[in-house]
């Protein structure tokens, strides 16, 4: 394999692990993703952690406006006629309120989606539960993170979702304690309006 084809394929992974989340991979895509795992595991033999081993932090936010944090232009952006990209932020009336937080491993996440698949919810899945990495409410946001985050589904759609599913609780309950958690916490923070997304933790310096 050579090194722009090995480059290709790192720089794919997070992306297969994104979609891994929310509906399986294809034959080519997993093969994809298996390649991409061996080369960093290659480049980066001091990691301790493999891919499958990283959290995914699930966010349920609500009552947030999204409101525009684009600096003025400078003089010299004037002057020379360049772009002044547009910034945004999420803004909370009470974030202590509209703000949780639910973290497990990213093992579990693809056992939760199994699940989701198992209850007939294989279809919907991807569109209940957006997913990214490294994304933090609380930083500043691009016009593409805006876009992304407004195209949040309704919750009242997922919570119905949920209700609809066969024997959700049975299944659950089936699979372990960590699981009953899980759909209760998501369950209650869509049946109260908020909004969640996971997002998969990446690397940090430290593992490598």
């Amino acid at each position: 394999m050579n090194r722009e084809e090995s480059r290709r394929l790192e720089f794919k992974v997070p992306d297969l692990r994104k979609k891994e989340l929310r509906s399986k991979l294809t034959a080519s895509e997993q093969q994809e993703l298996d390649k991409g795992r061996a080369i960093m595991a290659e480049e980066y033999p001091n990691r301790t952690s493999e891919q499958y081993a990283d959290k995914v932090r699930l966010m349920a936010i609500r009552n947030f406006t999204i409101i525009d944090t684009t600096r003025k232009k400078s003089l010299f952006q004037k002057l020379f006629k360049e772009e002044n990209p547009n910034e945004y932020r999420l803004q909370f009336p009470n974030e202590e309120e509209d703000v949780a937080e639910y973290t497990f491993p990213f093992t579990f996440g693809l056992e939760l989606r199994q699940l989701m698949e198992d209850v007939g919810l294989g279809l919907d899945w991807p569109k209940m539960l957006p997913v990214d990495d490294g994304m933090c409410h609380t930083d500043p946001l691009e016009e593409d993170d805006k876009e992304w985050f407004e195209a949040f589904p309704d919750p009242s759609w997922c919570a119905a979702k949920m209700e609809e599913a066969k024997n959700l609780d049975e299944k659950a309950a089936a699979h372990g304690e960590e699981m009953v958690q899980a759909i209760k916490w998501m369950k209650t923070r869509w049946e109260n309006g908020f909004q969640i997304y996971a997002d998969i933790d990446p690397w940090e310096e430290d593992d490598l």
